[in-house]
Protein backbone atom coordinates (compact mmCIF):
# COMPACT_ATOMS: atom_id res chain seq x y z
CA UNK A 1 0.00 0.00 0.00
CA UNK A 2 1.33 3.45 -0.92
CA UNK A 3 1.11 6.07 1.83
CA UNK A 4 0.72 9.63 0.53
CA UNK A 5 1.35 12.40 3.06
CA UNK A 6 0.34 15.94 2.11
CA UNK A 7 1.64 18.96 4.03
CA UNK A 8 3.04 22.49 3.69
CA UNK A 9 6.12 24.13 5.11
CA UNK A 10 3.96 25.47 7.95
CA UNK A 11 4.09 21.98 9.45
CA UNK A 12 6.96 21.21 11.83
CA UNK A 13 8.51 18.13 10.23
CA UNK A 14 9.58 16.51 13.51
CA UNK A 15 5.94 16.41 14.64
CA UNK A 16 4.93 14.73 11.37
CA UNK A 17 7.57 12.04 11.76
CA UNK A 18 6.42 11.25 15.30
CA UNK A 19 2.77 10.97 14.26
CA UNK A 20 3.55 8.70 11.33
CA UNK A 21 5.85 6.49 13.37
CA UNK A 22 3.02 5.85 15.83
CA UNK A 23 0.77 4.67 13.02
CA UNK A 24 3.32 2.05 11.90
CA UNK A 25 1.85 1.84 8.41
CA UNK A 26 3.66 -0.47 6.05
CA UNK A 27 4.37 0.21 2.39
CA UNK A 28 5.94 2.96 0.36
CA UNK A 29 5.81 6.60 1.51
CA UNK A 30 5.34 9.58 -0.78
CA UNK A 31 5.58 13.03 0.78
CA UNK A 32 3.64 15.60 -1.23
CA UNK A 33 4.13 19.31 -0.57
CA UNK A 34 3.35 22.68 -2.09
CA UNK A 35 6.99 23.67 -1.54
CA UNK A 36 10.19 21.99 -2.72
CA UNK A 37 11.83 20.09 0.11
CA UNK A 38 15.52 20.86 0.65
CA UNK A 39 18.13 18.13 1.12
CA UNK A 40 18.26 18.39 4.90
CA UNK A 41 14.47 18.04 5.11
CA UNK A 42 14.49 15.00 2.84
CA UNK A 43 17.34 13.52 4.82
CA UNK A 44 15.47 13.98 8.10
CA UNK A 45 12.34 12.29 6.73
CA UNK A 46 14.33 9.63 4.90
CA UNK A 47 16.04 8.47 8.10
CA UNK A 48 12.65 7.41 9.50
CA UNK A 49 11.11 6.32 6.19
CA UNK A 50 13.81 4.78 3.98
CA UNK A 51 13.01 4.84 0.30
CA UNK A 52 10.55 7.72 0.65
CA UNK A 53 9.75 9.76 -2.44
CA UNK A 54 9.27 13.52 -2.45
CA UNK A 55 6.94 15.32 -4.83
CA UNK A 56 5.54 18.82 -5.09
CA UNK A 57 2.34 20.17 -6.64
CA UNK A 58 4.41 21.60 -9.49
CA UNK A 59 5.59 18.09 -10.46
CA UNK A 60 2.03 17.22 -11.49
CA UNK A 61 1.11 20.41 -13.34
CA UNK A 62 1.95 21.83 -16.74
CA UNK A 63 1.82 25.48 -17.68
CA UNK A 64 -1.41 24.77 -19.56
CA UNK A 65 -2.91 23.03 -16.51
CA UNK A 66 -2.24 25.98 -14.24
CA UNK A 67 -3.43 28.58 -16.72
CA UNK A 68 -6.68 26.64 -17.13
CA UNK A 69 -7.25 26.82 -13.35
CA UNK A 70 -7.00 30.62 -13.50
CA UNK A 71 -9.31 30.85 -16.48
CA UNK A 72 -11.91 28.33 -15.29
CA UNK A 73 -12.10 29.96 -11.86
CA UNK A 74 -13.34 33.20 -13.37
CA UNK A 75 -17.09 33.41 -13.95
CA UNK A 76 -17.68 37.14 -14.36
CA UNK A 77 -16.89 40.41 -12.61
CA UNK A 78 -20.03 40.22 -10.49
CA UNK A 79 -18.45 37.41 -8.47
CA UNK A 80 -16.59 38.47 -5.30
CA UNK A 81 -12.83 38.54 -5.73
CA UNK A 82 -12.39 36.19 -2.77
CA UNK A 83 -14.65 33.67 -4.51
CA UNK A 84 -12.42 33.78 -7.58
CA UNK A 85 -9.34 33.14 -5.42
CA UNK A 86 -11.05 30.24 -3.66
CA UNK A 87 -12.28 28.65 -6.90
CA UNK A 88 -8.83 28.90 -8.44
CA UNK A 89 -7.18 27.17 -5.47
CA UNK A 90 -9.83 24.44 -5.39
CA UNK A 91 -9.43 23.76 -9.11
CA UNK A 92 -5.67 23.52 -8.73
CA UNK A 93 -5.94 21.10 -5.81
CA UNK A 94 -8.49 19.00 -7.68
CA UNK A 95 -6.21 18.79 -10.70
CA UNK A 96 -3.27 17.58 -8.60
CA UNK A 97 -5.53 15.08 -6.80
CA UNK A 98 -6.74 13.63 -10.11
CA UNK A 99 -3.19 13.15 -11.30
CA UNK A 100 -2.21 11.57 -7.99
CA UNK A 101 -5.05 9.07 -8.32
CA UNK A 102 -4.10 8.31 -11.92
CA UNK A 103 -0.54 7.49 -10.86
CA UNK A 104 -1.45 5.77 -7.58
CA UNK A 105 -4.88 4.08 -7.98
CA UNK A 106 -4.55 2.39 -4.59
CA UNK A 107 -3.24 4.49 -1.72
CA UNK A 108 -3.65 5.51 1.90
CA UNK A 109 -3.73 9.32 2.14
CA UNK A 110 -3.13 11.71 5.02
CA UNK A 111 -3.45 15.51 4.93
CA UNK A 112 -1.78 17.56 7.64
CA UNK A 113 -2.36 21.16 6.56
CA UNK A 114 -5.05 23.50 5.32
CA UNK A 115 -2.82 26.37 4.25
CA UNK A 116 -0.16 27.62 1.81
CA UNK A 117 -1.85 26.43 -1.37
CA UNK A 118 -3.63 23.40 0.12
CA UNK A 119 -7.42 23.17 0.23
CA UNK A 120 -8.09 20.44 2.78
CA UNK A 121 -11.71 19.85 1.77
CA UNK A 122 -10.65 18.75 -1.71
CA UNK A 123 -8.32 16.12 -0.28
CA UNK A 124 -10.71 14.94 2.42
CA UNK A 125 -13.38 14.47 -0.22
CA UNK A 126 -10.79 12.58 -2.24
CA UNK A 127 -10.23 10.02 0.50
CA UNK A 128 -7.47 11.62 2.58
CA UNK A 129 -7.68 11.52 6.37
CA UNK A 130 -6.76 14.49 8.55
CA UNK A 131 -3.54 14.05 10.53
CA UNK A 132 -2.92 16.83 13.04
CA UNK A 133 0.64 17.98 13.65
CA UNK A 134 2.46 20.91 15.20
CA UNK A 135 2.71 24.14 13.24
CA UNK A 136 4.78 27.30 13.03
CA UNK A 137 1.52 29.19 12.67
CA UNK A 138 -1.25 27.16 14.38
CA UNK A 139 -4.13 26.01 12.21
CA UNK A 140 -6.75 27.45 14.57
CA UNK A 141 -5.06 30.85 14.43
CA UNK A 142 -4.96 30.58 10.66
CA UNK A 143 -8.66 29.74 10.55
CA UNK A 144 -9.43 32.80 12.64
CA UNK A 145 -7.16 34.89 10.46
CA UNK A 146 -8.89 33.62 7.31
CA UNK A 147 -12.24 34.58 8.81
CA UNK A 148 -11.02 38.10 9.51
CA UNK A 149 -9.69 38.37 5.97
CA UNK A 150 -12.96 37.02 4.55
CA UNK A 151 -15.03 39.49 6.54
CA UNK A 152 -12.79 42.35 5.51
CA UNK A 153 -12.99 41.24 1.90
CA UNK A 154 -16.76 41.39 2.06
CA UNK A 155 -16.37 45.03 2.98
CA UNK A 156 -13.48 45.71 0.60
CA UNK A 157 -13.91 43.29 -2.27
CA UNK A 158 -10.80 44.50 -4.01
CA UNK A 159 -8.35 43.86 -1.20
CA UNK A 160 -5.34 41.97 -2.41
CA UNK A 161 -5.26 39.22 0.25
CA UNK A 162 -1.56 38.53 -0.08
CA UNK A 163 -0.60 42.05 0.95
CA UNK A 164 -2.90 42.81 3.85
CA UNK A 165 -1.50 43.38 7.29
CA UNK A 166 -2.30 40.70 9.79
CA UNK A 167 -3.30 42.90 12.72
CA UNK A 168 -7.00 43.79 12.95
CA UNK A 169 -7.92 47.34 11.98
CA UNK A 170 -9.98 49.25 14.51
CA UNK A 171 -10.96 51.91 11.96
CA UNK A 172 -10.43 52.83 8.35
CA UNK A 173 -8.28 55.89 8.95
CA UNK A 174 -5.23 56.24 6.73
CA UNK A 175 -2.08 57.82 8.13
CA UNK A 176 -0.13 58.32 4.91
CA UNK A 177 -1.82 60.91 2.67
CA UNK A 178 0.32 62.97 0.30
CA UNK A 179 -0.47 65.84 -2.05
CA UNK A 180 1.12 67.25 -5.20
CA UNK A 181 0.10 69.55 -8.04
CA UNK A 182 0.72 69.09 -11.75
CA UNK A 183 -0.53 71.21 -14.64
CA UNK A 184 -3.18 72.88 -12.53
CA UNK A 185 -4.58 69.69 -11.01
CA UNK A 186 -4.33 68.29 -7.49
CA UNK A 187 -3.08 64.73 -6.97
CA UNK A 188 -3.73 63.03 -3.63
CA UNK A 189 -1.70 59.90 -2.95
CA UNK A 190 -2.99 57.37 -0.43
CA UNK A 191 -0.60 54.94 1.30
CA UNK A 192 3.14 54.50 1.54
CA UNK A 193 5.26 55.75 -1.34
CA UNK A 194 8.46 53.74 -0.85
CA UNK A 195 7.64 51.45 -3.81
CA UNK A 196 6.80 54.25 -6.24
CA UNK A 197 8.19 57.68 -5.31
CA UNK A 198 11.46 57.15 -7.21
CA UNK A 199 9.37 56.72 -10.37
CA UNK A 200 7.54 60.05 -10.04
CA UNK A 201 8.85 63.36 -11.36
CA UNK A 202 6.78 65.69 -9.14
CA UNK A 203 7.23 66.17 -5.38
CA UNK A 204 4.57 64.72 -3.08
CA UNK A 205 4.37 65.99 0.48
CA UNK A 206 2.60 64.58 3.52
CA UNK A 207 -0.50 66.64 4.23
CA UNK A 208 -2.39 66.72 7.54
CA UNK A 209 -5.09 68.76 5.86
CA UNK A 210 -5.68 66.25 3.05
CA UNK A 211 -5.43 63.33 5.48
CA UNK A 212 -8.15 64.86 7.62
CA UNK A 213 -10.46 65.48 4.66
CA UNK A 214 -9.85 62.01 3.24
CA UNK A 215 -10.52 60.27 6.55
CA UNK A 216 -13.68 62.34 7.03
CA UNK A 217 -14.90 61.25 3.60
CA UNK A 218 -14.64 64.73 2.09
CA UNK A 219 -13.64 63.71 -1.43
CA UNK A 220 -12.89 66.08 -4.30
CA UNK A 221 -14.38 65.60 -7.74
CA UNK A 222 -12.46 64.58 -10.86
CA UNK A 223 -12.44 68.01 -12.51
CA UNK A 224 -9.96 69.29 -9.93
CA UNK A 225 -8.46 66.21 -8.25
CA UNK A 226 -7.19 62.72 -8.93
CA UNK A 227 -6.66 60.08 -6.23
CA UNK A 228 -3.64 57.82 -6.50
CA UNK A 229 -2.58 54.65 -4.71
CA UNK A 230 -0.45 51.62 -5.53
CA UNK A 231 -1.69 48.20 -6.56
CA UNK A 232 -0.33 46.64 -3.36
CA UNK A 233 -2.10 49.11 -1.09
CA UNK A 234 -5.19 49.99 -3.10
CA UNK A 235 -7.43 48.75 -0.29
CA UNK A 236 -6.46 51.86 1.67
CA UNK A 237 -8.02 54.13 -0.95
CA UNK A 238 -11.68 53.96 0.04
CA UNK A 239 -12.89 56.62 -2.37
CA UNK A 240 -16.48 55.66 -3.33
CA UNK A 241 -17.08 53.93 -6.66
CA UNK A 242 -18.73 57.00 -8.10
CA UNK A 243 -18.12 58.55 -11.52
CA UNK A 244 -17.65 61.94 -9.84
CA UNK A 245 -14.25 60.77 -8.58
CA UNK A 246 -11.12 59.82 -10.54
CA UNK A 247 -9.00 57.07 -8.98
CA UNK A 248 -5.78 55.54 -10.37
CA UNK A 249 -3.94 52.46 -9.14
CA UNK A 250 -0.23 52.71 -9.88
CA UNK A 251 2.12 49.98 -10.99
CA UNK A 252 4.61 49.43 -8.17
CA UNK A 253 6.50 46.36 -9.34
CA UNK A 254 7.31 44.37 -12.45
CA UNK A 255 4.12 43.21 -14.20
CA UNK A 256 4.36 39.96 -16.20
CA UNK A 257 2.52 40.65 -19.46
CA UNK A 258 1.64 36.94 -19.71
CA UNK A 259 -0.23 36.56 -16.40
CA UNK A 260 -3.50 34.62 -16.70
CA UNK A 261 -4.93 35.59 -13.31
CA UNK A 262 -7.96 37.86 -13.16
CA UNK A 263 -7.11 39.82 -10.01
CA UNK A 264 -6.41 43.01 -11.95
CA UNK A 265 -9.87 42.85 -13.53
CA UNK A 266 -11.67 43.40 -10.22
CA UNK A 267 -11.67 47.20 -10.13
CA UNK A 268 -14.34 49.79 -9.39
CA UNK A 269 -15.84 51.53 -12.41
CA UNK A 270 -14.08 54.81 -11.60
CA UNK A 271 -10.61 53.23 -11.36
CA UNK A 272 -7.98 53.14 -14.09
CA UNK A 273 -4.40 51.89 -13.99
CA UNK A 274 -1.21 53.92 -14.28
CA UNK A 275 1.94 52.21 -15.56
CA UNK A 276 5.41 53.71 -15.44
CA UNK A 277 6.27 52.83 -19.07
CA UNK A 278 4.77 51.21 -22.16
CA UNK A 279 6.07 47.80 -21.06
CA UNK A 280 4.01 48.14 -17.88
CA UNK A 281 0.85 48.76 -19.90
CA UNK A 282 1.01 45.41 -21.71
CA UNK A 283 -0.58 43.29 -18.98
CA UNK A 284 -3.56 45.62 -18.79
CA UNK A 285 -3.94 46.01 -22.53
CA UNK A 286 -3.82 42.24 -22.92
CA UNK A 287 -6.81 42.13 -20.57
CA UNK A 288 -8.58 45.13 -22.13
CA UNK A 289 -8.29 47.10 -18.89
CA UNK A 290 -8.12 50.92 -18.79
CA UNK A 291 -4.46 51.95 -18.49
CA UNK A 292 -2.16 54.82 -19.37
CA UNK A 293 1.41 55.80 -18.65
CA UNK A 294 1.87 58.06 -15.61
CA UNK A 295 1.82 61.61 -17.03
CA UNK A 296 4.46 62.79 -14.55
CA UNK A 297 6.61 59.69 -14.62
CA UNK A 298 10.36 59.95 -14.20
CA UNK A 299 12.08 58.26 -17.12
CA UNK A 300 14.71 55.98 -15.64
CA UNK A 301 17.44 54.84 -18.00
CA UNK A 302 19.89 52.01 -17.53
CA UNK A 303 23.47 53.29 -17.52
CA UNK A 304 26.33 51.33 -19.04
CA UNK A 305 26.95 48.62 -16.42
CA UNK A 306 30.19 48.13 -14.57
CA UNK A 307 31.08 44.62 -15.65
CA UNK A 308 33.29 43.05 -12.99
CA UNK A 309 36.77 41.90 -13.98
CA UNK A 310 36.20 39.11 -11.50
CA UNK A 311 32.88 38.14 -9.90
CA UNK A 312 33.23 38.21 -6.14
CA UNK A 313 29.75 39.05 -4.81
CA UNK A 314 26.40 37.85 -6.19
CA UNK A 315 22.99 38.96 -4.92
CA UNK A 316 19.90 36.83 -5.58
CA UNK A 317 16.57 38.68 -5.32
CA UNK A 318 13.53 36.50 -4.71
CA UNK A 319 9.98 37.03 -5.93
CA UNK A 320 6.78 36.51 -3.96
CA UNK A 321 4.35 33.60 -4.04
CA UNK A 322 0.74 33.09 -3.07
CA UNK A 323 -2.67 31.99 -4.28
CA UNK A 324 -3.49 34.89 -6.59
CA UNK A 325 -2.63 32.81 -9.67
CA UNK A 326 -2.37 29.05 -10.19
CA UNK A 327 0.72 29.71 -12.32
CA UNK A 328 2.69 30.46 -9.15
CA UNK A 329 3.87 27.60 -6.97
CA UNK A 330 5.51 27.93 -3.59
CA UNK A 331 8.19 25.59 -4.87
CA UNK A 332 9.27 28.19 -7.47
CA UNK A 333 11.37 30.23 -5.08
CA UNK A 334 12.61 27.10 -3.32
CA UNK A 335 14.11 25.98 -6.63
CA UNK A 336 15.97 29.28 -6.84
CA UNK A 337 17.23 28.87 -3.27
CA UNK A 338 18.40 25.33 -4.08
CA UNK A 339 20.04 26.45 -7.33
CA UNK A 340 22.22 29.05 -5.69
CA UNK A 341 23.15 26.71 -2.87
CA UNK A 342 24.59 24.55 -5.64
CA UNK A 343 26.34 27.57 -7.17
CA UNK A 344 27.93 28.32 -3.81
CA UNK A 345 29.40 24.81 -3.91
CA UNK A 346 30.65 25.23 -7.48
CA UNK A 347 32.08 28.72 -6.90
CA UNK A 348 33.65 28.79 -3.42
CA UNK A 349 35.48 32.00 -4.35
CA UNK A 350 32.18 33.90 -4.85
CA UNK A 351 30.07 35.21 -1.98
CA UNK A 352 26.34 34.58 -2.53
CA UNK A 353 23.66 36.58 -0.66
CA UNK A 354 20.02 35.49 -0.97
CA UNK A 355 17.49 38.28 -0.47
CA UNK A 356 14.18 36.69 0.50
CA UNK A 357 11.05 38.59 -0.46
CA UNK A 358 9.50 40.36 2.57
CA UNK A 359 5.98 39.16 1.69
CA UNK A 360 7.06 35.54 2.18
CA UNK A 361 6.36 35.63 5.91
CA UNK A 362 2.67 36.45 5.52
CA UNK A 363 0.64 33.44 6.79
CA UNK A 364 -1.20 33.26 3.45
CA UNK A 365 1.83 33.63 1.18
CA UNK A 366 4.85 31.40 1.84
CA UNK A 367 4.49 31.11 5.60
CA UNK A 368 5.78 32.75 8.76
CA UNK A 369 8.69 30.29 8.92
CA UNK A 370 9.74 30.74 5.28
CA UNK A 371 12.78 32.99 5.72
CA UNK A 372 13.92 31.15 8.83
CA UNK A 373 13.63 27.92 6.80
CA UNK A 374 16.10 29.21 4.21
CA UNK A 375 18.43 30.26 7.02
CA UNK A 376 18.20 26.76 8.49
CA UNK A 377 19.01 25.23 5.12
CA UNK A 378 22.04 27.46 4.63
CA UNK A 379 23.23 26.72 8.17
CA UNK A 380 22.91 22.99 7.47
CA UNK A 381 24.96 23.36 4.28
CA UNK A 382 27.57 25.24 6.32
CA UNK A 383 29.05 27.00 3.30
CA UNK A 384 31.05 30.08 4.32
CA UNK A 385 30.13 31.87 1.07
CA UNK A 386 26.33 31.47 1.28
CA UNK A 387 24.17 33.85 3.32
CA UNK A 388 20.63 35.13 3.82
CA UNK A 389 20.35 38.90 3.50
CA UNK A 390 20.44 40.56 6.90
CA UNK A 391 18.30 43.42 5.58
CA UNK A 392 15.08 41.36 5.50
CA UNK A 393 14.58 40.33 9.15
CA UNK A 394 13.62 36.74 9.87
CA UNK A 395 10.07 36.77 11.24
CA UNK A 396 9.58 35.08 14.57
CA UNK A 397 6.74 32.59 14.56
CA UNK A 398 3.43 33.11 16.26
CA UNK A 399 1.78 36.41 17.01
CA UNK A 400 2.26 39.94 15.84
CA UNK A 401 2.32 42.31 12.92
CA UNK A 402 4.00 41.01 9.79
CA UNK A 403 6.11 43.67 8.09
CA UNK A 404 5.70 43.16 4.35
CA UNK A 405 7.42 46.16 2.81
CA UNK A 406 10.77 47.79 3.50
CA UNK A 407 12.34 51.12 2.50
CA UNK A 408 14.37 51.12 -0.72
CA UNK A 409 17.47 51.67 1.39
CA UNK A 410 17.16 48.01 2.39
CA UNK A 411 17.69 46.90 -1.23
CA UNK A 412 20.37 49.52 -1.78
CA UNK A 413 22.34 48.14 1.14
CA UNK A 414 22.19 44.66 -0.39
CA UNK A 415 23.25 46.04 -3.77
CA UNK A 416 26.20 47.95 -2.31
CA UNK A 417 28.59 44.99 -2.56
CA UNK A 418 27.02 43.11 -5.47
CA UNK A 419 28.93 42.55 -8.72
CA UNK A 420 26.02 40.74 -10.35
CA UNK A 421 22.35 40.10 -9.57
CA UNK A 422 20.13 37.10 -10.30
CA UNK A 423 16.40 36.68 -9.80
CA UNK A 424 13.32 35.23 -11.43
CA UNK A 425 10.96 38.13 -12.14
CA UNK A 426 11.79 40.69 -9.47
CA UNK A 427 11.89 44.39 -10.37
CA UNK A 428 14.93 44.53 -8.10
CA UNK A 429 17.01 43.24 -11.01
CA UNK A 430 16.08 46.34 -13.00
CA UNK A 431 16.74 48.49 -9.93
CA UNK A 432 20.21 46.92 -9.81
CA UNK A 433 20.78 47.86 -13.45
CA UNK A 434 19.97 51.48 -12.60
CA UNK A 435 22.97 51.28 -10.25
CA UNK A 436 25.28 49.97 -13.01
CA UNK A 437 25.06 46.35 -11.80
CA UNK A 438 24.37 43.74 -14.52
CA UNK A 439 21.75 41.03 -13.97
CA UNK A 440 20.35 37.78 -15.36
CA UNK A 441 16.98 36.17 -14.81
CA UNK A 442 16.46 32.53 -13.81
CA UNK A 443 13.38 30.41 -14.47
CA UNK A 444 13.76 26.83 -13.24
CA UNK A 445 10.03 26.14 -13.25
CA UNK A 446 8.04 24.26 -15.88
CA UNK A 447 5.83 27.25 -16.58
CA UNK A 448 6.17 30.36 -18.72
CA UNK A 449 8.82 32.97 -18.18
CA UNK A 450 7.22 35.80 -16.22
CA UNK A 451 10.19 38.07 -16.95
CA UNK A 452 9.63 37.85 -20.71
CA UNK A 453 8.96 41.59 -20.97
CA UNK A 454 12.62 42.15 -20.04
CA UNK A 455 14.35 39.05 -21.41
CA UNK A 456 12.76 39.58 -24.82
CA UNK A 457 14.95 42.68 -25.05
CA UNK A 458 18.01 40.45 -24.95
CA UNK A 459 18.95 40.33 -21.28
CA UNK A 460 20.48 37.00 -20.20
CA UNK A 461 18.06 34.31 -19.05
CA UNK A 462 18.89 30.98 -17.40
CA UNK A 463 16.75 27.83 -17.37
CA UNK A 464 19.08 25.35 -15.66
CA UNK A 465 21.91 25.13 -13.16
CA UNK A 466 24.36 24.81 -16.03
CA UNK A 467 22.98 28.02 -17.55
CA UNK A 468 23.63 29.86 -14.29
CA UNK A 469 27.15 28.44 -14.08
CA UNK A 470 27.84 29.42 -17.69
CA UNK A 471 26.57 32.95 -17.05
CA UNK A 472 28.89 33.35 -14.08
CA UNK A 473 31.80 32.26 -16.28
CA UNK A 474 30.80 34.50 -19.20
CA UNK A 475 30.20 37.77 -17.34
CA UNK A 476 33.77 38.86 -18.07
CA UNK A 477 33.51 37.71 -21.70
CA UNK A 478 33.42 40.46 -24.35
CA UNK A 479 30.73 38.71 -26.42
CA UNK A 480 28.48 38.45 -23.35
CA UNK A 481 29.03 42.10 -22.52
CA UNK A 482 28.28 43.31 -26.06
CA UNK A 483 25.01 41.36 -26.05
CA UNK A 484 24.12 42.83 -22.68
CA UNK A 485 24.81 46.37 -23.89
CA UNK A 486 22.43 45.86 -26.82
CA UNK A 487 19.75 44.80 -24.32
CA UNK A 488 20.38 47.99 -22.31
CA UNK A 489 19.91 50.03 -25.49
CA UNK A 490 16.60 48.24 -26.15
CA UNK A 491 15.40 48.96 -22.61
CA UNK A 492 16.27 52.64 -22.83
CA UNK A 493 14.56 52.91 -26.21
CA UNK A 494 11.43 51.38 -24.64
CA UNK A 495 11.65 53.89 -21.77
CA UNK A 496 11.45 56.75 -24.26
CA UNK A 497 8.39 55.35 -25.99
CA UNK A 498 5.15 57.20 -25.46
CA UNK A 499 1.65 55.91 -25.88
CA UNK A 500 0.15 56.56 -29.32
CA UNK A 501 -2.28 59.43 -29.39
CA UNK A 502 -5.90 58.30 -29.19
Amino acid sequence: MTNIILFSQNLIIDSLIKKLQRKKNTGKYIFLTTQFLFEHEREKIGRSFPGAEFRSFADFLTDEDMARCDEDAFVNLSMPYEEYLHRMKVLKNEMVLRKIKDEFPVFRGFICCDDLGIDSEVWKNGGFSWLEGEYYYPQHQLSGFKSKIKNRLKKYKLVRMAYEKIKPKHNNEVEDVYVAHYQGKKYIFIGRMNRIDYRLDIPFKLSKEERGKFNRGEYEEKESCQYLTTWHEHWKCHVPDDERYDVRWLQDGYLPPNYTEYGYDFIPKNVQYYAWDVLGTKLFKNRNLPVSVIPFRKKLYMPVPKFPKEVKNVLIVASGAGDWTALKNRSDDDLLVYAFAQMAKRFPEIDFVYRCHPTWIHPLNVGVHSIARVQEYFSWLNLPNLHVSAHIPIQTTGQGDFKLTFPRSSLEEDLAKADFVFGEHSISMVDAAFKEIPFASVNLTKRRNFFCGITDMGFPACESLDDIEMTLHEITNEKFQQGYLKAVEAYNKMTDEEEPCK
